[in-house]
C-alpha cells in the first residue's frame, strides 16, 4: 500500500459527532491546524442537538488527524462514527 496521497490518492476520512454547542470548538480547532484537512457539516444533523462532522485528510496526516481528535476527545464529548481510507474523486 502507497503511504502518501500523490502515491496513492487515497484520503482518510472519518465522521465525528459533537454536540451542538460544543461544535464551534471543534471547528476553530480544525482550522487553527491549517492545512491538516478538510471538513463539512452533515445537513442532517443541523436539525438534532448534534452537529455531524465529515472530515477527511491526506492519507499522510492520518496520525496527525487522529492524535488531535483524541486530545479534543479530552476536552468535549466527541464521538468517532465512522472511519476508513476513501479515493479521492
Amino acid at each position: 500500500m502507497a503511504h502518501t496521497y500523490q502515491q496513492s490518492k487515497q484520503l482518510y476520512y472519518t465522521r465525528l459527532r459533537v454536540p451542538k454547542d460544543e461544535a464551534f470548538f471543534v471547528y476553530f480547532t480544525f482550522e487553527s491546524n491549517e492545512g491538516l484537512c478538510y471538513f463539512s457539516t452533515t445537513d442532517e444533523s443541523l436539525r438534532g442537538s448534534y452537529r455531524d462532522i465529515d472530515v477527511r485528510c491526506p492519507v499522510e496526516a492520518t496520525e496527525n488527524l487522529k492524535d488531535l481528535i483524541r486530545r479534543l476527545q479530552t476536552e468535549l464529548r466527541l464521538d468517532v462514527m465512522e472511519e476508513k481510507l476513501i479515493l479521492d474523486s
